[in-house]
């Protein structure tokens, strides 16, 4: 299904609105108060932190020789993407990483000549702050009193001065709305797009700098992607068609390895290869890296002996000459901006929100935006998609069923595990199963107070040993040939307080009310969010992340359009057959983080009745790992609650214990995680229950029998 234009600028609009480029109603903290109130500075002590004096020294040299219409830059916007709007950009593109020592997934770095500051989101204040030395000041990202970009810049700057930012590594729509933003402020900034060859990261980075990646691209077989390259091909050109176009730019790498069953390994943790296409109705362009070398070479993966150039029906050097197959050419942005060019001048071109400005510009004469064709089609797994995602969650799960049962005796025992060392044997382990690729994203191993920080990855200078004394995070997952997996747990070895026990129980009622809601059919995520944070609201918790977020086949653990977070109100709605994480939490900094994943999809539900004949969805769990009972306060939850936990567990014992083997420890450790909660022990007989109702009538009616007797022997 595709969106209304209208409908995807103003879902747009309203993410800019919400993130770090709003300018905030509130008075601005000035920067150097926030310097001066970052811990540690005055000896810049934490040994996590990574120094980037030299950096930053050798990129305003570099900046100053940067001129835009022959006025020299007085700033440069650093993002963490690349030229493919990535969650996880290769080694060669991590430049954000590199100039600022931070290594979480999302922020933005900015660097004027004279200070350099980075906003980030809540999942990461800690990590950042634990990371930044004392160059950089950070920015919380929608905490009071933070700045937006451009109002930090118009702040600092003088008027009319010029920002650079990298054409291919900001969307067009972001450059828009930064530009539009600085313009309107007092001092009339100006952005301006340079030439990537220009960036000033790469200038200082070069001599170190990884080399873009050129690893073999593999043919992912029609087996687990259930359709064709050609059937979704063709999908593509009539959708294209009846949006009014002549082609299409495909920039996202998911959609490219999506779109032409192909998997790669050029990007860490994701089967993705560095590429561009252009769909046209008789024709198909594909560009890659080094094609002669990867469209003749022998496949790596066990699961399939074809050559790329079989698979996409072309000649050994790349050439075709029909719609049936697809020509390959050297991955170049220069090349495929001059061929964009030309076609613009004769046909409509559609590129996404997500296409970076170098590609925008190219056909800006003769364009159309709109939301991708190919993301809601990717989102909806086929049949064949959706049991190999069952199947690759039943192995999964079984796997950290065993490692969760084996860590759990070894600490108890007194043996010495760590963070890091439990994260190596889970991965481990995991790479040892059917079908298994890799990790789907770093292991987050985080004991204690490491827990509280959202997206924690153990590292040799953060490292802390397991014991029993707090609560244990694992948030892992894998990449399988017929699945992405993503599953988190929280776990405690010793004796927990009451409090603590709470915490853990309302973030487990909160994932239960998700898995529980029945919904019709066009609800937004922000719907259902609000009902998973309901029982942590009610005593005054929350957290600062989404409730979940799509989840692709063998493709990114973090799947888009839609999702369930406050923010998705503007996001697609959901739709059957989709898959979700389901992962509320609650972090105390300083203390202890907890969390529970488990990925749901989105599945028809007969209602009883059926108001405006739109149909409705339900959750079904994919996930089959058990919870901790022994932290859970029954007392906080609700019958309903009850009953969906004891058909969970029930489906677990049915569906994992037969792939445990002989694994006694395991065995034990999922029984004793799955017993049955005795309803009519905790609620009485008059819990509502069709059994204790039936009983309550029963007893009712002896106690009557037997007074009737009574009387009648009294009486003779």
């Amino acid at each position: 299904m595709l969106l209304k234009i209208e409908d995807e600028k103003q879902r747009m609009q309203r993410l800019f609105k919400a993130t770090v480029f709003t300018v905030l109603c509130c008075s601005l903290i000035p920067t150097s108060e926030m310097a001066q109130a970052r811990a540690g500075c005055d000896q810049n002590e934490l040994k996590t932190r990574v120094n980037t004096t030299d950096r930053l020294i050798a990129f305003r040299t570099a900046l100053s020789s940067i001129h835009a219409d022959s006025k020299q830059l007085a700033a440069f916007i650093v993002f963490s993407g690349d030229a493919h709007n990535s969650e996880y950009p290769t080694k060669h593109d991590k430049r954000r990483e590199f100039i600022s020592g931070f290594e979480g997934s999302a922020g933005t770095a900015v660097i004027t000549r004279t200070q350099a500051a980075l906003w980030t989101d809540g999942r990461y204040f800690l990590e950042a702050e634990e990371a930044l030395d004392c160059n950089w000041v950070l920015m919380r990202q929608g905490e009071p009193g933070t700045p937006s970009i451009p109002g930090w810049l118009n702040s600092v700057l003088n008027a009319s001065d010029y920002v650079g930012v990298d054409e291919s590594l900001i969307t067009h729509y972001t450059f828009t709305l930064i530009q539009g933003s600085l313009l309107s402020m007092s001092n009339k900034l100006e952005l301006k797009a340079i030439n990537s060859s220009l960036n000033p990261v790469d200038t200082v980075w070069r001599d170190q700098q990884p080399a873009q990646p050129k690893e073999i691209i593999n043919a992912l077989d029609v087996k687990f992607a259930g359709i064709s390259w050609q059937g979704k091909l063709a999908n593509l050109r009539a959708n294209i068609t009846s949006l009014g176009a002549g082609a299409f730019v495909v920039t996202s790498l998911d959609e490219i390895a999506w779109l032409f069953n192909l998997r790669g390994s050029d990007v860490e943790y994701t089967p993705f290869f560095l590429g561009y296409a252009v769909v046209e109705p008789s024709s198909v362009r594909l560009y890659i890296l080094d094609k002669n070398t990867r469209l003749n070479a022998t496949p790596t993966d066990d699961q399939t002996e074809t050559k790329l150039h079989v698979h996409l029906n072309t000649g050994v050097d790349g050439a075709c000459s029909s719609a049936d197959c697809v020509q390959v050419l050297e991955y170049n942005l220069v090349d495929l901006e001059a061929y964009l060019r030309a076609l613009a001048e004769t046909t409509i071109v559609l590129v996404t929100y997500h296409a970076n400005y170098a590609v925008y510009q190219a056909v800006k004469n003769n364009v159309t935006v709109r939301s991708s064709p190919i993301e809601i089609d990717k989102a909806i797994k086929n049949p064949t998609e959706r049991v190999g995602m069952k199947n690759a969650y039943r192995r999964d799960s079984a796997e950290l069923v065993k490692f969760l049962a084996f860590l759990e005796n070894e600490v108890k025992s007194g043996r010495d595990w760590t963070e890091v060392s439990a994260a190596q044997r889970l991965d481990n382990q995991r790479k040892t199963l059917q079908y298994n690729r890799g990790v789907s994203f770093p292991t987050i191993a985080g004991f204690g107070s490491n827990g509280a920080i959202i997206h924690y990855m153990p590292l040799p200078s953060t490292n802390k040993q397991i014991t029993t004394d707090s609560f244990f995070l694992l948030d892992s997952g894998g990449q399988y040939l017929d699945g992405t997996t993503d599953v988190t747990r929280t776990m405690h070895y010793g004796n927990p307080s009451d409090y603590e026990k709470e915490c853990y129980t309302r973030v487990l009622m909160s994932s239960i009310n998700l898995a529980m809601i029945k919904w019709p059919q066009g609800q937004r995520g922000g719907v259902l969010d609000t009902v998973a944070r309901n029982p942590l609201w009610q005593v005054g918790l929350d957290y600062r992340h989404g409730t979940g977020h799509g989840i692709g086949a063998y493709l990114s653990v973090h799947e888009g359009p839609g999702g369930i977070n406050v923010n998705s109100n503007s996001d697609p709605a959901l739709k059957p057959y989709e898959f979700y994480s389901d992962e509320p939490g609650y972090y105390e900094d300083g203390k202890f983080g907890i969390r529970l994943e488990t990925v749901v999809t989105a599945v028809p539900y007969q209602t009883k009745y059926e108001f405006g004949r739109s149909g409705y969805l339900q959750f079904e769990a994919v996930t089959l790992v058990p919870f901790e009972l022994d932290l859970v306060d029954f007392t906080l939850m609700n019958k309903e609650q009850m009953e969906w936990l004891n058909n969970y567990n029930s489906q677990i014992k049915r569906e994992i214990l037969p792939l445990l083997g002989n694994d006694e420890l395991a065995i034990k450790w999922l029984n004793d995680r799955t017993q049955l909660i005795n309803l009519r022990q905790i609620f009485g007989l008059n819990s509502g229950s069709t059994i204790s109702c039936s009983w309550g009538i029963l007893i009712l009616s002896l106690i009557v029998v037997v007074k009737f007797l009574q009387s009648s022997f009294c009486r003779t």
